[in-house]
């Protein structure tokens, strides 16, 4: 396929993300303009980085399926509906048109998935890596739901199994937002949720600093252990748990409900996700209650960028 320049391109992307009848002004002008179907709307933004979230040999199909379902994981942990995409990239210079297309055609097979549009965005070239940024955009029909609300007493929830992401399912995984708009009109007090990106115990305990509290405990065996993290851990139930709360690039809701509350029947949740694997303490600190009910106190650990350094 020949070279293509930026007006062109973006001229073929205005047909390729067909905007639906809700656009005023789609791709091609300055800024695209949009009918908001609520009052507020939930916004989030996050990029995908080549070297970082992905490798170079990836399939770019699966990196633009992955940067569209990681601000979707987003807008499900506040309850939220996904209505609008902007899409931003910086390319390679000499960066196959191919591999460009295959990336677009993953971005709009997500966005399909999620009935939401790709309103606009911005592309540029550099000597860098590939870097695929796209802003989320959606509306809540139930309660916001926030990381800062968690109570201590909540049950602690999550709503799939977790660990082993790097055996592709960082790539492939479903954003919870079914999950997280029944959450948010579900009568039975949810109070918290977050999305699971940096590991089960570093997002608790950024749960539990946003809320002001102090501890949780986790009870192994209530775990829901992926296939993936057995199959990282070459048969080592010790190493599965410790994938399972480490890993992150898990992009299941983490949520907690009120004590002595059930949630209520029907709905998208599996009975593992309605089941709690823990609790809030009013006790300092993350800890583990082991099968033979022996406790240990845990660090918070898992997935986090290092920004900036004296």
């Amino acid at each position: 396929m020949p070279a293509i320049g930026e007006r062109a391109f973006t001229r073929m992307l205005a047909r390729f993300f067909a905007a639906p009848s809700t656009v005023r002004v789609p791709i091609g002008d300055d800024a695209a303009v949009v009918r908001n179907p609520a009052r507020e709307s939930v916004l989030c933004c996050d990029p995908v980085i080549e070297g970082v979230h992905f490798d170079a040999d990836t399939d770019r199909a699966l990196v633009g399926r992955k940067v569209v379902n990681r601000n979707l994981a987003d807008l499900a942990a506040m309850g939220a509906v996904a209505d609008w995409l902007l899409v931003s990239l910086v390319l390679p210079h000499g960066f196959p048109m191919a591999d460009l297309m295959r990336l677009m055609r993953g971005i709009r097979a997500a966005a399909r998935a999620a009935g939401c549009s790709v309103v606009g965005g911005d592309i540029a070239s550099s000597n860098g890596p590939l870097v695929v940024t796209v802003t989320a955009v959606g509306h809540c029909r139930g309660r916001v739901l926030q990381r800062n609300a968690a109570r201590e007493g909540d049950a602690i929830h999550v709503t799939a199994p977790l660990g082993g992401s790097r055996l592709l399912h960082h790539l492939r995984f479903i954003p919870p937002l079914a999950e997280g708009q029944w959450l948010a009109r579900a009568k039975v007090p949810v109070r918290a949720a977050m999305d699971i990106s940096d590991g089960l115990l570093l997002d608790l305990q950024t749960m539990l600093t946003a809320s002001g509290l102090h501890g949780a405990e986790l009870v192994v065996a209530a775990l829901p252990v992926s296939r993936a993290a057995k199959q990282l851990s070459c048969g080592e139930p010790a190493r599965a748990v410790q994938h399972a709360l480490q890993d992150g690039e898990d992009h299941a809701l983490l949520f907690t409900v009120e004590k002595g509350r059930r949630l209520p029947a029907g709905g998208p949740l599996t009975k593992a996700a309605r089941r709690p694997i823990g609790r809030i303490l009013a006790t300092k600190g993350l800890w583990l209650v082991h099968p033979d009910g022996g406790r240990e106190r845990v660090a918070a650990q898992g997935w986090e960028h290092g920004i900036a350094s004296d």
